[in-house]
């Protein structure tokens, strides 16, 4: 194992700067136990490449700037130098070191006598986690001798709409932090010191798993520092706080079968408790019979699958917004009746929504309940479309209008089984209920798999034999998700008989 550095002499990076915010020992794991963390996810990596694909955009806002390319820390502080001394109006990345903390802003851009720093991120807004990102920038700048006159963000506007080439200057929005980050600069130095006691112990900080673990970002040590949490445990208490959480943990308790009598709970906790210690299910029929009565047939159930790009790639389209280029239907025409299957999966390349918004409205008819999985994502999409497309907004609104969510039961706990272990997403409910039906057989297995394989296609990453498979599990997994809504429908339906 490698052994903590003296006191002052460890080099701090921003980015470990908000790792230690988050959690110390986390950070002293990071320097010394690195070989414990959890790869980087094609998730997570998609959504960097997607911050660096934003980044290389706000740069030609400032079509002056200079790039500091040098990776090389040496090498990129001297250009930095050089850089200013060559009276540059606007730095990417340049390099900035003060008491062995280490920052490379995004942009700074000259401002008189004096510097702006900005932050550029992907997000459409600020989050509580930009504000001690800026001001230890701002700390270090300011420390190494750099005058800042303000500290900014620059993020994505919500409110933008693509129309023809992307209008960068209204894509972006800047933030002045300046007072936000002014309580987060004063903070720093003590921050500071408490991250170099951490890193100078001898052995891993005793911090207990926590809020920390997952606010604001999933730690990748996770596995690690979880490793003793049972597979369905405390943890899994729906909608517990850690402060309910912690004091389970004080008293000795791991698994929600352990829970002792009159531990004061909601009323969902006591179900998922009691079927955790009877092994049986829960179930108010009375309710479930109630949502079930809305029905109106013919059915159709349908799913949706969507790219959510930062950076909107059609016209018509906001920063992040959901872009739908799958859907599945199943229909089912009268009670007990036969079930026909229909798809559309969009040739990757051109805006998929026309021909999905044409799919819909040839396929699914007038009158009968739209049956989703969570209507407020669908529902969402069906809006977007008929905002888009106004030649077919009457008939994409009435079908909003005729959705009926599969979840409610579920989410409601008018139907609770123990194998849910205190969720109601489908990936929960589908193999309880029909156990036949696993996810874990297909190639894609999940929403983030099939918006990353489309993506790939997208972009040409994958081409050949290798994209007709990926096209054919894409259609295979999106089926299973209206196919397992037809099968969940029929088991809750034999439950409320």
């Amino acid at each position: 194992m490698n052994q903590p550095a003296p006191l002052m002499r460890r080099r701090i990076s921003k980015s470990q700067y908000l790792r230690g915010l988050q959690c110390l020992k986390s950070l002293w794991l990071h320097n010394f136990q690195p070989q414990l963390r959890a790869p980087l996810g094609p998730g997570l990596r998609h959504i960097l490449d997607q911050g660096h694909k934003v980044g290389e955009l706000a740069r030609r806002l400032y079509p002056d700037g200079f790039l500091i390319q040098a990776e090389d820390i040496a090498q990129a502080l001297e250009q930095t130098r050089a850089a200013l001394r060559g009276n540059a109006q606007a730095l990417f990345e340049p390099a900035f070191l003060y008491q062995e903390v280490l920052v490379r802003p995004d942009i700074l851009v000259k401002a008189e006598d004096c510097w702006d720093l900005i932050e550029v991120k992907a997000s459409t807004e600020i989050k509580e986690e930009h504000v001690p990102d800026v001001a230890v920038q701002r700390y270090v700048l300011e420390g190494a001798g750099l005058p800042v006159r303000k500290a900014c963000l620059l993020r994505l506007d919500p409110g933008y709409v693509r129309r023809g080439e992307i209008d960068l200057k209204r894509m972006f929005q800047l933030e002045d932090l300046g007072d936000q980050s002014a309580m987060a600069l004063i903070e720093t130095p003590s921050h500071l010191r408490d991250m170099r006691a951490a890193l100078a112990l001898p052995t891993v900080p005793e911090i207990e798993i926590g809020a920390q673990c997952t606010r604001p970002h999933d730690c990748d040590f996770m596995g690690h520092c979880w490793r003793h949490v049972p597979k369905y445990s405390v943890y899994n208490l729906h909608r517990a706080r850690f402060e309910q959480i912690a004091e389970l943990r004080q008293r000795g308790v791991m698994r929600i079968e352990d829970i002792p009598e009159g531990t004061k709970l909601s009323e969902a906790q006591r179900i998922q408790v009691r079927c955790a210690k009877t092994r049986k299910p829960h179930l108010d029929r009375q309710s479930v019979r109630k949502c079930l009565a809305e029905l109106k047939w013919p059915l159709y159930f349908l799913d949706f699958e969507t790219i959510n790009p930062a950076i909107p790639p059609f016209d018509g389209l906001r920063p992040h917004q959901p872009v739908p280029f799958q859907a599945s239907l199943h229909v089912e025409d009268a009670p007990k009746g036969t079930l026909r299957h229909l798809e559309y999966l969009a040739e990757p390349g051109p805006d998929p929504r026309p021909g999905l918004v044409d799919f819909l409205v040839k396929e699914i008819g007038s009158e009968g309940s739209i049956v989703v999985y969570n209507a407020g994502f669908e529902g969402g999409r069906l809006a977007e479309l008929a905002a888009c497309y106004p030649a077919h907004e009457k008939a994409l609104l009435d079908m909003k209008s005729r959705l009926w969510d599969l979840i409610v039961p579920f989410r409601k706990h008018y139907f609770y089984h123990p194998d849910f272990e205190g969720r109601a997403s489908m990936k929960a409910v589908l193999p309880a209920l029909a156990p036949a039906m696993s996810y874990e057989r297909l190639e894609i297995k999940n929403g983030e798999m099939a918006f990353l394989a489309y993506e790939a296609l997208m972009d040409g990453s994958i081409a050949g034999e290798e994209a007709r498979r990926t096209l054919t599990a894409l259609k295979v997994y999106c089926g299973q998700d209206t196919l397992g809504m037809v099968e969940v429908l029929k088991a809750l339906q034999q439950q409320a008989q």
